[in-house]
């Protein structure tokens, strides 16, 4: 049973580590377009930066947590990365054959991207809660400690896309992007997640990403 429980605590732990990774990555390339496109937005991209600064930790935190158990996390693929399936399902293509050129000048484009990354962080805002009052989260103090850090960070994350995007009347998803919310959410939660989990041939990373 101990094991199971600590096969569960590595498997969300490296579904995590793959998606903080992800966000960082890739909000650094918002931010660069950002800066480009909207120089004058000093607000807004003083968001993005510390978005992006929190990101960053999040995933160091996930990466202290594997290095002082000694172990590597689970080797995790874009099929459980939020944001990848959000823009592949959105965009039609996957997140690293975005065209930034044509997304930079596109405004509607532009604030789609934009609208995804804001709705990924109401749901992880949620979904943070959740594991929260979780009673198995709740036995392992170590990931407690890191989900509470997360949920301490989310609102500075969400909002001021949010208020950015209402300026310009883009803030309110469409029903393909309601839609696609839930189904990434469920899927990864009602069905990758436990096929993850029971693939005891899964294999753990050589390395960590950065």
């Amino acid at each position: 049973m101990k094991k199971l429980l600590e096969r569960f605590y590595d498997v969300l732990a490296s579904i995590y580590i793959y998606n903080e990774y992800t966000g960082y990555k890739e909000l650094e390339n918002l931010l660069a377009a950002i800066c480009e496109k909207y120089p004058q937005e000093k607000e807004f991209i003083a968001a993005v930066e510390k978005h992006t600064d929190d990101e960053r930790v999040h995933y160091r935190m996930f990466r202290d947590y594997f290095e002082k158990a000694g172990k590597m996390p689970f080797t995790v693929t874009a099929t459980y990365g939020y944001i990848d399936l959000f823009i592949k399902i959105i965009f039609r293509k996957p997140i690293e054959d975005l065209d930034k050129v044509e997304i930079l000048n596109n405004d509607h484009l532009f604030y789609k991207l934009c609208r995804l990354i804001m709705m990924t962080e109401f749901r992880g805002m949620k979904q943070v809660d959740q594991l929260l009052a979780n009673p198995l989260i709740k036995k392992n103090q170590a990931l407690v400690k890191i989900f509470k850090i997360i949920k301490r960070d989310e609102p500075s994350h969400c909002y001021p896309y949010q208020y950015w995007l209402e300026k310009r009347k883009h803030h309110l998803p469409g029903f393909q992007e309601k839609f696609t919310d839930l189904w990434i959410h469920y899927s990864i939660l009602l069905i990758k997640f436990p096929i993850l989990f029971l693939n005891f041939r899964l294999g753990r990373m050589s390395d960590f990403y950065a």
